[in-house]
This record gives structure tokens, C-alpha cells and sequence, in this order.
């Protein structure tokens, strides 16, 4: 397992003993504790995701919107330039 992959499985296992503590009721404490230390656990997955993760996709072309990787004719300009497209006539 790689570093990030670590990160996330020990955040979201602890968040799960968390909401197992409190659908039960049970444990409030320890529950309470999870609770102030969220956002340090929350920070310290989002840093470690940020630096050991790595994208496997395509890198996006110039004029190519993010976010249409699964359909690539909906993210590239079609017949103008992107410029040309970004003006608006009155």
C-alpha cells in the first residue's frame, strides 16, 4: 500500500468506530475525543493524498475544459478558437 492510500484507510476506519460509537451510544468519551481531533485527522489525509498521490489521467489540452475525461469531444472547442468562443456579440 502505497503512503496516501494508508492515510485514507486509517481516517476512514477511525470516522467508522466514531459512528459506530455514537449510533450506540456508547463510548461517548473516546467519541467526543474523535470528534476534536477530526479536523487534524481530516488535514493530515488531505496532505498526504496531495503529496504521495498520483493522477493517472490524461493531461488536458489547450482549450480542454476540466472534468470531461470519460467524454473527450464535450471538453475541446469545436470549430473556433477558444477566445473566439469567450466573446459575445450584442
Amino acid at each position: 500500500m502505497k503512503k496516501d492510500e494508508i492515510a485514507v484507510s486509517i481516517v476512514s476506519a477511525l470516522f467508522l468506530v466514531y459512528i459506530s460509537f455514537i449510533s450506540f451510544d456508547i463510548y461517548t468519551s473516546i467519541a467526543l475525543m474523535i470528534f476534536i481531533v477530526s479536523p487534524v485527522l481530516i488535514i493530515f489525509m488531505v496532505y498526504s493524498v496531495l503529496k504521495h498521490g498520483e493522477f493517472k489521467g490524461d493531461e488536458l489540452d489547450k482549450g480542454q475544459e476540466f472534468g470531461y475525461l470519460d467524454r473527450p469531444k464535450l471538453g475541446k472547442p469545436q470549430s473556433r478558437d477558444y477566445a473566439e468562443q469567450a466573446t459575445f456579440s450584442y
